[in-house]
């Protein structure tokens, strides 16, 4: 709980039930998740094990996640790492996941016994879907790395309540070798041997995609780079480009490659503005630890907005720790939304605040509230969304007990961004949720 606030419980209880748009996870479905056989290894899956790692738990975390180990075994290390990180937000979701799943409230070998011994089947259909459905998630937006080549021929079967994107940097962008040029060719069962017929062969890609479904872009360049894309010249890029392309041995990477990221950056976007995509980029905190942060500040990514006012950008994970920059750009950027996917769980007060934030300072239309950022695991999802709410409804209390606007238009406020605002923007095709 993120407030002891009558109006946060009012609120929290309001949009308890509520249909729900997931605007960010990497999942492909039931047939993908893994198979639990011990509970340790079940609860620490997804981003808890970065608290574990920074707790000083790096030497042991590939036996803690061996589900051939047992439980005896691992307990004492366990319990030790636990306890050092156990009140993190990425702790609080195996906290809930224990307690709504298995009916357990405390970490202990006992209750870590009996969990093992009726461990969630997520491989099931229908255990899978039934989970997603208790939480009421009608539609996930997703960024999966499949063989686009199947997809675009209509062997791959997107799941039906997710919305396929393009993925990006590491299979579009991130081009510094022959291989990588080619095997993005291979796509449409082509070779390419110049930078226009790389542009060309990309911009088919993109529309085939979308007459199968997909619905916009993701990118996460700030894993690799800054993400402040020049702009740089065709004869930049193309210099780079032919280096590559002359010797099939040869390969580049940052920052030499930069001026041809840099460029077919640019020329993407301008075809997500043809194809009317709307664009995710990664902004902030960085999955694992021990990530360089001032590359992913939002602020880099200025120009970009600039350069392109006809493309909307939905700016992820509230540009943690950055939120302030974040704020300025939402508000000083008619194509810019924000996105609160992942956040929630990297750090819940921090969302709460800005979630309040943001209230004075945006319009309440360009926030998007939940994504949980997770691979196959949708007990995960669905305990991370609990925490969303908590902290949508923490700052909008916040607001409402200050006297800056009233609990029905904070309730409205939360349905928007839990629903009616990814709907709207992400052209979805939902009927708008009435309050």
């Amino acid at each position: 709980m993120l407030s002891k606030s009558p109006v946060f419980r009012s609120i929290r209880r309001a949009i308890d039930g509520i249909p729900v748009i997931d605007c960010h996870e990497h999942t492909m479905g039931y047939q993908s998740a893994s198979e639990y056989k011990e509970p340790i290894a079940s609860l620490i899956r997804g981003y808890v094990q970065s608290d574990l790692i920074s707790a000083g738990g790096q030497p042991h975390m590939e036996m803690l996640n061996d589900q051939s180990i047992s439980t005896e075994q691992k307990w004492p290390i366990f319990e030790k790492l636990w306890r050092a990180t156990e009140h993190t937000s990425y702790a609080r979701v195996t906290k809930l996941i224990m307690e709504k799943f298995y009916g357990e409230t405390e970490m202990s070998f006992n209750s870590l016994v009996r969990i093992g011994e009726r461990l969630l089947n997520v491989k099931n259909e229908n255990t899978y879907n039934k989970i997603l459905d208790d939480a009421g998630i009608v539609c996930r937006l997703v960024n999966i790395r499949i063989d686009l080549k199947e997809y675009i021929e209509g062997k791959y079967k997107v799941p039906k309540r997710d919305r396929m994107l393009v993925p990006l940097p590491g299979d579009f962008h991130h081009i510094g070798s022959y291989e990588a040029i080619q095997k993005v060719a291979g796509i449409l069962n082509k070779k390419v041997t110049s930078l226009d017929e790389y542009v060309d062969v990309c911009y088919q890609i993109f529309s085939r995609m979308k007459e199968r479904g997909t619905i916009g872009m993701k990118d996460q360049s700030a894993y690799k780079r800054p993400i402040k894309f020049s702009n740089a010249t065709r004869e930049e890029a193309e210099r780079v480009f032919n280096k590559v392309m002359e010797n099939p041995r040869f390969s580049l990477g940052f920052p030499e490659i930069t001026p041809l990221s840099d460029y077919l950056f640019h020329q993407f976007m301008r075809m997500a503005r043809d194809l009317g995509f709307f664009v995710q980029v990664h902004t902030g905190h960085m999955a694992g630890i021990t990530n360089d942060v001032t590359k992913a500040n939002a602020a880099l990514f200025t120009s970009v907005l600039e350069m392109h006012p006809e493309v909307r950008f939905d700016l992820f994970h509230l540009n943690w720790p950055y939120g302030g920059e974040l704020l300025y750009l939402a508000k000083n950027y008619s194509n810019v939304h924000i996105n609160a996917c992942w956040t929630n769980i990297i750090d819940a007060y921090y969302t709460r605040r800005v979630f309040a934030n943001s209230i004075m300072a945006i319009p309440h239309s360009k926030v998007h509230g939940f994504g949980g950022d997770y691979e196959d695991e949708p007990e995960y999802i669905a305990c991370h969304l609990l925490v969303a709410k908590d902290a949508i409804a923490a700052g909008l209390a916040e607001v409402v007990d200050m006297g800056w606007i009233k609990e029905k238009e904070a309730i409205k406020v939360a349905v928007d961004w839990l629903f009616n605002n990814p709907n709207e923007w992400y052209k979805l095709g939902f009927d708008p949720l009435e309050v």
